[in-house]
């Protein structure tokens, strides 16, 4: 069946149009080739002209931070006011911290980066600040907002790797520096911010584990005395109040309801003892038990708040917010810069300039075939 949508007429036609284009850009070879050649020597300039940048890496795995819904619960009860972070966690993380404002201002400090973050304004011979009338010189906070441009922090979402890039113009050992201070002071910042629970509740047991101490000393200076004959009446210096705060404070696990209930024990034998005062016991015999029964629950208060003070410790080494360096920073080859990539600023001169001359011939050829078409309409008119 012959297909009547087909003819040679419109093959013919096509294949003219396109002898036509060619013929247009013959006869424009010379446009298209200048501005070709124009954005090649222009590409080839700043090739030369763009100061070499250098890049730097680094990434690292973020360690710690895990939440312990024990320790939360034993800072609740506490009979101190400790405020919790939202969340139970520290509210801080290592990318957060890469990415801080006061990171960058350390490293600038650290290494006296403002003459090279404003090389304009700095005077190498004389090290000083060329300030106009009015201008002030650029502080910390300006030289980390240079900064930020250099450098950007990247988190894998599958693997949580954190990664450092810093760029530096024309100094590869600068970049180098930048990352390693930014590790270092990073690293610190965690260690100043991250106020953890473990931390507190650490901090907590530690300064009644001190008390303890105290106490127990006192009571050892009054039984020398009172054995000694230096003292008759034994004081009270320990009484149902530390064992109240002693129970409540007790972390959960094996063992902990014995350890409970030997302290309610310890409650009722000190409760018996000062209700002896009141009834017909020899003075000598009721002082004793007054003191044997209080160096008894001091005791009992040291090895439990020991206890709890090794569990705080190591539950605050689990939360400590931390990271291990996976690929350390290195110093870029001198004479690899990162920037400008020469060939792909050739290339994209190179074809940006043809398309370009390609598009203005056809440009010119149409603009010029139009003003022909006027010119023949207004001599046959």
């Amino acid at each position: 069946m012959k297909n009547e949508n087909f003819s040679p007429e419109v093959f013919q036609e096509e294949e003219i149009d396109l002898y036509e284009l060619w013929l247009t850009l013959k006869r424009r070879k010379k446009t298209v080739l200048g501005i070709t050649f124009l954005f090649t020597a222009v590409a080839l300039i700043l090739c030369f002209v763009l100061p070499p940048t250098y890049r730097t890496e680094t990434s690292l795995m973020p360690l710690g931070g895990e939440q312990s819904s024990k320790l939360s619960s034993l800072l609740s009860s506490l009979p101190i006011s400790i405020p919790l972070p939202a969340g139970g966690q520290a509210g801080i993380t290592v990318e957060a911290v890469l990415k801080s404002r006061i990171l960058r201002e350390r490293i600038v400090k650290d290494l006296n980066l403002l003459p090279l973050l404003f090389p304009d304004k700095w005077d190498e011979a004389t090290k000083s600040w060329k300030l106009g009338e009015g201008e002030t010189p650029p502080t910390l906070v300006d030289g980390a907002e240079e900064l930020e441009d250099l450098m950007s922090v990247s988190t894998d979402k599958k693997t949580g790797v954190v990664t450092l890039t810093v760029d530096f113009p024309k100094d590869p050992e600068m970049s180098y520096k930048i990352a390693v201070t930014a590790l270092k002071e990073a690293q610190n910042i965690l260690n100043e911010k991250a106020f953890t629970l473990a931390k507190k509740y650490r901090i907590y047991v530690e300064k009644q584990l001190i008390l303890a101490k105290e106490k127990y000393r006192k009571l050892e200076k009054i039984y020398k005395d009172f054995m000694e004959g230096r003292i008759k009446t034994v004081p009270f210096i320990i009484g149902e109040k530390e064992m109240d705060s002693l129970k409540v404070n007790l972390p959960e696990g094996p063992g902990v309801k014995d350890l409970q209930r030997e302290i309610e024990e310890l409650k009722k034998r000190l409760s018996n003892v000062k209700k002896a005062s009141y009834v017909s016991v020899p003075d000598y015999q009721l002082n004793l038990r007054k003191l044997e029964t209080q160096m008894e629950v001091v005791k009992q208060l040291l090895l439990t708040l020991a206890k709890e003070y090794e569990m705080a410790k190591a539950q605050e080494m689990k939360e400590q917010i931390s990271f291990q360096v996976i690929d350390p920073p290195y110093v870029p080859p001198k004479d690899r810069p990162y920037k400008p990539k020469k060939g792909l600023i050739v290339s994209v001169g190179l074809v940006s300039g043809l398309f370009l001359g390609i598009f203005i011939a056809f440009f010119k050829e149409w603009l010029e075939n139009v003003r022909k078409e006027k010119k023949e309409e207004v001599v046959n008119a």
